[in-house]
């Protein structure tokens, strides 16, 4: 009886241990996206095709090397080209937050494994309208809550490079929706869910940026025609 007392008596503290570790290593999460995003980068092709996905039925993903480190020429108008579904086609960047990430067009578990997802239901970066980019908060959205107003934002695409001022910082629940609609001004929404160590919560947070620069790669396609 004595010996089966003991027991628990010397478990406990190893228990303990244990659990405390798991909570610090949970409050001690950083961000890991910009060394990931470098590694994808170093060792792939240009567009590196991902198996069919056993998540989305026909899903093909595509990682793509984006430069955003372009040197060329650049101007205020162009053509916005719209990604197929599953392909990454932007990298987006906040210095001030630390946030360096893959952007992929597309939505679901799959995606948001590798970057952040812009839904679909919006539209791409420099379009008209709202560009809504959604990401996990324990990995590339996990400083999104040190975003402040006045930071600076930039998406760096195939197409251009567009750089954002924060306006506005948002807070609401998932299941209100007024952040993301697609409108007809052109802003960046980004959000991310509220971290919570004991469960998922039902709170998104984020932020709303401005677009404040276009620097489009090649001429809109009609200029380019008539001087031809």
């Amino acid at each position: 009886m004595k010996k089966s007392s003991l027991l628990p008596k010397l478990i406990m503290p190893f228990l303990v241990t244990a659990f405390c570790g798991g909570v610090l290593f949970l409050i001690s999460i950083k961000p890991y996206e910009k060394a990931q995003t470098y590694l994808k980068v170093s060792f792939m092709d240009n567009n590196t095709v991902i198996p069919q996905s056993e998540g989305i039925a026909g899903l093909n993903i595509v990682q793509t090397d984006i430069d955003t480190e372009y040197s060329g020429s650049t101007y205020e108008k162009g053509d916005i080209i719209y990604p197929e579904y599953g392909t990454q086609y932007a990298v987006i960047e906040c210095e001030a937050a630390d946030i360096f990430a893959p952007v992929y067009w597309g939505n679901g578990s799959e995606l948001l494994e590798l970057g952040g997802c812009n839904t679909p239901s919006s539209v791409p970066a420099g379009g008209e309208g709202n560009t809504v980019i959604s990401a996990h908060v324990n990995t590339f959205f996990a400083n999104l809550n040190k975003v402040k107003a006045g930071d600076e934002v930039k998406i760096y695409t195939d197409y251009g490079r567009f750089t954002y001022k924060v306006s506005k910082l948002i807070e609401f629940e998932s299941t209100d929706k007024k952040y993301l609609k697609k409108g007809d001004k052109q802003i960046l929404t980004l959000y991310t869910c509220e971290r919570d160590l004991l469960a998922s919560s039902t709170k998104r947070i984020g932020c709303i940026c401005e677009l404040t620069k276009s620097e489009y790669y090649t001429e809109p396609r009609e200029v380019a025609a008539d001087e031809e």
